[in-house]
């Protein structure tokens, strides 16, 4: 969160916000939570209300609001893994390694390479 103090800081959330909303959480809204039902509803409607204040800590460029908002995500992601992803079943996962596929910044925001997780070697 020190480097928050600099414009590189929050362009940095930006990006990470970018990828949340953009990204990771439309994965899971499009393709894991409709095969969980209702019970997972808590997580979908996170991913509004952690949209909304996102942006609102990105416009206002408040400090304090920012490390609140990476607790929020860290917690969701957390409770996540705990309560959802235990026991998904692994049939969504070419879904959603297509995707991957298609979303340029994946490799460079996660620091996962794609070619890894699809056995293929990662386009140009």
């Amino acid at each position: 969160m020190r480097t928050l103090g600099c414009g590189v800081g929050w362009t940095l959330l930006e990006e990470l916000h970018s990828f949340v909303v953009g990204w990771h959480a439309r994965i899971e809204d499009v393709y894991v939570f409709p095969l969980l039902g209702d019970e997972v509803k808590p997580f979908s409607n996170d991913h509004m209300l952690i949209s909304k204040y996102g942006d609102a800590v990105i416009k206002e460029k408040r400090k304090d609001w920012a490390e609140r908002y990476v607790k929020i995500l860290l917690e969701h992601n957390l409770n996540e893994e705990e309560r959802v992803f235990r026991d998904l079943d692994t049939s969504v996962m070419g879904a959603i390694l297509e995707e991957l596929r298609k979303y340029e910044p994946y490799e460079r925001i996660t620091g996962v390479r794609v070619k890894n997780l699809l056995g293929t070697p990662s386009s140009p």
